[in-house]
């Protein structure tokens, strides 16, 4: 008796063709088995929430504002260091708590 009874179909493209034969042939398996072998031995991470995508949209604008007032201390020669240590302590605030949360 067979095993393996739910038949399924895909559709790919030339360029995932050709990979799929070409890790068929590095592993002297048939295609079937080497997706098989993909599905079993392959760990998948799960999507960051939203949250994750909103902690890093806050970093980068951290960083700009941040690299505006270095433009502005490398023209002027001002360095606002109260300012830049605030962005500083903003910059390594948010950094910890998405440690905390995502790692």
């Amino acid at each position: 008796m067979r095993k393996r009874t739910i038949k399924k179909n895909f559709w790919f493209s030339y360029e995932e063709d050709r990979q799929l034969k070409y890790l068929s042939s590095l592993l002297c398996l048939s295609e079937a088995d080497t997706i098989r072998r993909l599905l079993t031995e392959t760990q998948v991470k799960e999507a960051p929430p939203k949250e994750f995508y909103e902690a890093i949209e806050k970093i980068n604008k951290i960083g700009v504002n941040i690299n505006q007032l270095a433009r502005v201390a490398n023209a002027t020669g001002n360095i606002y260091e109260s300012v830049l240590q605030q962005e500083f302590i903003k910059l390594n605030k948010l950094k910890d708590e998405v440690y905390k949360k995502y790692l």
